[in-house]
Parts: structure tokens; sequence; C-alpha cells
């Protein structure tokens, strides 16, 4: 038992901006819980392995149970010793000195700091991961019921921010679902080999437990609900790091679809709002600011700076790191809360978002069909031949826009001035169908369902238990 102490999680503006900042992920408590329930587990593991008396191991649990660990001591022993399992080991140590001396030399037996702590991280971190496959699963959800609702609802597509063709609100959603899908599968199937024991002892060989090492993991990894890798992992960072790189690739998606909908909620734009929760803004109180899109950016705004900070930890030298594996430490919890949190608040603007359908139209409606240039050249190409087509068509869009009006009148003029009344007649049916942003959205609302029905099919199980738990 640690003593109960205001978490420090995150700093007072991480958690401003943090929608889900109370669940209070990597906490001071959870990590003196963590490397206390390490060495309770550790010597019951070598215990049931025939390496220390059962009564060591008993009285052992017994202190990890007792123990109040002060954050204060076990900052103060960790800065002068360089070691942070200094201030998990001497209060146990005295407890036992006073209650069960006899226990004394099985205490932290055959093992190192870095054990210790690279364990409580894995426990810390798994939790972390089942809160993120959680805000992920959720917002996946809303997406994929917006992106059936909306499959078929017609809106512009932009390329390089400008007006590029007709796409689909819902294929705009079901991409997104699709992407974070793909992390949370890739997260499952990353931790069974980044959520593992740390038992490698002073330099990773396990000498001191011998052959008994690897039933020693093994219990120890059930009790913990780990996962056992056979082998010690203190400088060989590359499964860990692989699992905090795809949760870096998720936070790069949730960015990607904050930054759409924030652009679309702009008032000028105004095809996304998110639910309305009163004044947003201290001066103007007209305000409607997308506030959830707002925090998804701002979180994950560091995540990349974060990722590369952990992959330059990685050059850790021989059998123990000078320096790496301490930063990669402090960097390693805020990548993790910035993610979850940026999934939470997309996943209650999700919950609440407000599609402006007629907005969306009205934005196809205000370009004069100059949208449709692509279509109206393979409407006309037939009549006319392409290339004229396409130079009609470069030619007489700017008057489209200028004079307000729509480019298929404009060319079937062309082509009746050009070619004959024949012609004309041929091109205005042709035209008709080109133009018809019901009949543009089809692609992309069939490229929605058939994109649907792969996420319904492929959607990951979001179990993180080993099969000997």
């Amino acid at each position: 038992m640690s003593t109960d102490k205001p978490a420090m999680a995150a700093s007072l503006i991480d958690q401003c901006l943090d929608p889900a900042g109370d669940i209070g992920l990597f906490s001071d408590q959870q990590w003196l819980d963590a490397l206390l329930r390490f060495e309770a587990a550790l010597a019951r593991a070598q215990a049931s392995a025939g390496l220390v008396p059962a009564s060591a191991a008993a009285a052992i649990a017994r202190a990890c149970a007792s123990i109040e660990l002060n954050r204060a001591d076990f900052v103060e022993r960790a800065r002068g010793t360089g070691a942070f399992g200094i201030g998990l080991v001497d209060p146990i140590r005295a407890f036992l000195a006073s209650h069960d001396p006899a226990a004394l030399p099985c205490l932290h037996w055959g093992t190192t700091t870095q054990d210790a702590v690279d364990t409580a991280h894995a426990v810390l971190t798994k939790t972390a991961l089942a809160a993120l496959l959680d805000e992920l699963q959720k917002l996946a959800a809303a997406l994929r019921a917006l992106a059936h609702a909306h499959a078929a609802t017609p809106m512009m597509a932009r390329s390089l921010l400008q007006p590029a063709q007709v796409t689909s609100f819902g294929f705009k959603c079901a991409q997104s679902a699709g992407a974070l899908q793909r992390s949370a599968s890739q997260l499952c199937t990353l931790a069974p080999h980044a959520l593992c024991v740390q038992l490698g002892g002073a330099v990773g060989n396990r000498a001191a437990m011998g052959h008994r090492a690897a039933q020693v993991e093994l219990v120890l990894a059930a009790e913990l609900g780990l996962w056992a890798s056979g082998q010690s992992w203190h400088t060989q960072r590359d499964a860990w790091m692989r699992l905090a790189m795809e949760a870096s690739v998720c936070a790069g998606s949730l960015s990607k679809l904050a930054r759409d909908w924030s652009l679309m909620s702009q008032f000028e734009v105004g095809e996304l709002a998110e639910a309305p929760r009163g004044r947003t803004s201290s001066a103007m109180p007209h305000k409607r600011n997308s506030v959830h899109c707002m925090q998804a950016i701002a979180l994950t705004q560091p995540v990349p700076g974060l990722a590369a900070s952990l992959l330059g930890a990685m050059t850790q030298a021989h059998e123990r790191a000078m320096g790496e594996w301490q930063a990669e430490l402090s960097v390693w919890a805020p990548l993790w809360r910035r993610v979850h949190g940026a999934a939470a608040a997309l996943r209650l603007a999700a919950d609440g978002l407000r599609v402006d359908a007629a907005r969306m139209q009205s934005h196809i409606d205000a370009l004069y069909q100059v949208i449709f240039s692509e279509a109206c050249t393979d409407a006309l190409a037939p009549i006319t031949g392409r290339e004229a087509a396409q130079q009609a068509i470069e030619h007489l869009a700017p008057q489209a826009l200028a004079q307000r009006q729509p480019l298929s009148a404009l060319l079937q003029h062309w082509v009746a001035t050009t070619r004959g009344a024949e012609p004309a007649r041929a091109a205005a049916h042709a035209l008709a169908t080109a133009t018809d942003p019901q009949r543009a959205v089809q692609a992309s609302a069939a490229c929605c369902h058939e994109l649907l029905r792969a996420l319904d099919a492929s959607e990951p199980s979001s179990s993180l238990e080993p099969h000997h738990v």
C-alpha cells in the first residue's frame, strides 16, 4: 500500500485540454502500487519455482501490502542514487527487518531495478492501452453510424483545400473509422510482444535464477496479467517501441479527423457543428467554438516529437542505458495520455455532431457545376472529342463562376454553335446526367458501403488478457 497523495499525472494545462483527464493514467499512485505488486508477485513466483521459501514469499507479500511508500522519500532516494528501485526496496527491507528478518535475503532476489520499473511500466501501459482501445471502439462505432446515415449525402471533396469533386460525408466517416480500427487491430497484435514481464537480472542473463527463470517469468506474468517474452529486453526496446509508434500513428489519424471536422465547422463553411454547450469565448458571446476538435488537435500536436524522443532513446549502451532509458520513462506516459485524450475528445464530438446536409449541397450548387468538369469532359468526349471538350471546359469554367451560370448551359451553347443542333441535343442529355449530384455521389456511396462491410467483418477484439491468465 502506498501513501494516498495527490496524483501528479498531468499539468493543469494538460488536464484542461483533456476531456478524459480524470482517468489518471500513469499516476504516481498507480506507479507506486505497480512497483509493490511486482515485488510481491516476484517473491510468490520464485517460491513456486523453489527458489525462495514460501514463508519468505508470504512475508514479502505482507510487507508490500502493509508499507506506505512515501512519494517524497522515493523521489529523494532516486535522485541521490540514480536508481528508481532504491526507493521501493529500502522501505520493504525496513519493514522486513522489524517483522520478518528471515525473509530479508529473499527480497528482490536475482533481479534489478529495471526489472521492477519496466514490469510496472508494462502494467500501467496495459491499463492505458485498454482505455485507449475502449475510446477507439466507441469513436469508430460513432463514425460507422454516421457513415451509414450519410453514405449518400453529397458534399464537396477538397484537394489542396480547393473544390475537387463530389464525395459523400459518409465515405469520409467510414475512411476515418477504418484508420482507427486498423490502429486498434495493430495495437492488439503488438501488445503480446510489448507488454511483457522484465526479468533479466543484473545484465539480462538471469544468472541468479538459472534454469528456473523461465518458470518464474511465466508465473510472474500470469499474476500481473502480462505476457512472458522468454528473454530480457533491458536495452533491446524494439517490441516496446513498436507499440508506442502505433499509438503515434493512431494520433495522426485522430488529428486528421479533428482537422477535417474543424475546417468543416468554420462559420463560412458551416457543414458540421459540435453539440451546443453554451458560451465558448470569454470576450465574444456569439462564438460557438469546436471545442472537442480543438482539444484533439492540441493533444496530438506534440505526439510526433514525443515519438521521435522515444526512438532517439533506443541507443542504449551495452547492457544498461546511460540516461536513454530514463529519458524514455519521462516521455512514455505523456504520449499515451495525449492519444487517449484525443480519442475521447473526438468521441464526444462525434456523439453530438450536427451534420448540415443542405449546407453541403449549397456549396456544390455555388460552383455552378464546375465541380463536375471531369464528368462533363467524359460526357462530351463522344460528341466533340476529348481534347476539344477539355479545352472548352477550361475556357468556360471561369465564365460559369463569374457569370453565375451553370457550366452545362455554357457547354450546350458551345456545342450548338460549333457542332450544330443535333449534337447539342445529345450534349444536353449527357450533361444533365454528368451534373446530377445524386448520380455523382453514387461512387462514394458504393465505396462507403463496401468499406463498412469490411469494417464490420474485421472489427478487432479489445481483449488484452494473455492466455495464461
